[in-house]
């Protein structure tokens, strides 16, 4: 009996020892700990603090113990995504220049992957974080890479605009912004790859929505090099330090240059997709794959796009097609798709991305 008993003791200390999850008393890491794992454009400084604004961006982390809590200011109002083992657990908000306490899990001991994904855009405020206090331990972190990596390239669509939203006619609110509902993020689930957005409502190529003039002076181009989206435009983003190189590249723009008229010409959206095809080259290296995605038919984005990927040997070319969503029970917020019109859009995407890549679509459909 004794020998029993002392085996199962054994057995269970043996556990505690392979999770990390013993008796602990309460921790704080600083955001910048190894255990907390950053993707995405963040600035961490001296102090500890991580910043950043652009949508998507999004820490990993597992959780031994029962409470996950952050400390956090915020110079708007934005909403994040709590998942948990994979699962959407709860969305949390951050409001307040101050530095405040906000609880992201409360449940029973054990241990837990925890992403923790900012869900809106850089319009919406800068985010600062301070630290994560748990009654455990943080463990693994910066060794939780998938080894597969996306970078998409776009604008509301690429942001999720609208995706939580009930009715086209609803116009847009912060809270039903969730990028983890758009295509990007759908396709990097597929994959079980990470991610990165560069992404911001309302640009173009070498034109905005509803510009007056046939080029504006900011777009996705102007964007594509910094830190942050919209909390400081003199940043650069230093592309050397980050920890990934993406296996892949998507640009979707161009449905804002040709939203509304005057239209830019050929020439002047062809030299302006080379610039930005130079700065993702220049960032990630001249061999990165590249695919470029075009809206509809019914106007010249998809001819366009599609003579600009035929001119370079090492440029993809993907339509999203007009008749993809079934109108109006597939559009969220201002008729842009809802969190179904974008599943469908990534289902539309995902064996592009499988041919170029070489990652296996599932056998499981």
């Amino acid at each position: 009996m004794k020998r029993v008993i002392f085996v199962v003791l054994m057995a269970l200390l043996g556990a505690l020892a392979t999770t990390g999850c013993g008796k602990v008393e309460s921790q704080t890491y600083r955001a910048d700990s190894e255990q907390i794992r950053w993707v995405g454009r963040v600035d961490m400084t001296a102090e500890g603090e991580v910043k950043f604004d652009w949508s998507g961006t999004y820490a990993d982390m597992v959780l031994c113990g029962s409470k996950l809590t952050m400390e956090v200011s915020d110079s708007g109002l934005n909403y994040f995504n709590v998942i948990v083992d994979g699962r959407q657990h709860s969305v949390v908000k951050t409001e307040g220049a101050e530095p405040h306490n906000v609880v992201l899990f409360e449940g029973e001991k054990g241990e837990y992957n925890i992403r923790l994904q900012r869900r809106t855009e850089g319009f919406n405020g800068l985010t600062t974080v301070f630290s994560f206090t748990t009654d455990g331990v943080l463990v693994e972190g910066r060794n939780l890479a998938k080894g597969r990596h996306i970078e998409f390239i776009g604008d509301s669509l690429t942001a999720g605009y609208g995706t939580d939203s009930a009715s086209g006619s609803e116009p847009y609110t912060v809270e039903t912004q969730n990028c983890n509902l758009a295509y990007g993020c759908y396709i990097a689930r597929y994959f079980d790859a990470d991610y990165n957005l560069v992404a911001h409502s309302g640009q173009g190529l070498v034109r905005n929505y509803g510009d007056e003039k046939s080029t504006s002076d900011y777009t996705m181009r102007e964007r594509y090099g910094l830190l942050f989206d919209e909390a400081d435009k003199d940043r650069p983003y230093n592309f050397r330090r980050q920890s990934y190189i993406p296996d892949l590249v998507v640009i979707f723009l161009g449905t804002n240059d040709f939203s509304t008229k005057p239209w830019p010409s050929y020439k002047q959206f062809a030299e302006g997709y080379a610039e930005l095809v130079g700065q993702v080259r220049e960032a990630h290296g001249a061999d990165v794959p590249i695919l470029c995605v075009s809206s509809y038919v019914f106007d010249p984005t998809f001819d366009y796009v599609w003579r600009v990927a035929e001119s370079d040997a090492n440029l993809h070319f993907a339509c999203i097609l007009p008749e993809a969503f079934a109108r109006p029970s597939e559009l969220g917020a201002s008729e842009h798709p809802n969190r179904v019109g974008q599943q469908k859009m990534a289902m539309m995407l995902i064996p592009y991305v499988s041919t170029i890549t070489g990652w296996q679509v599932r056998s499981d459909m």
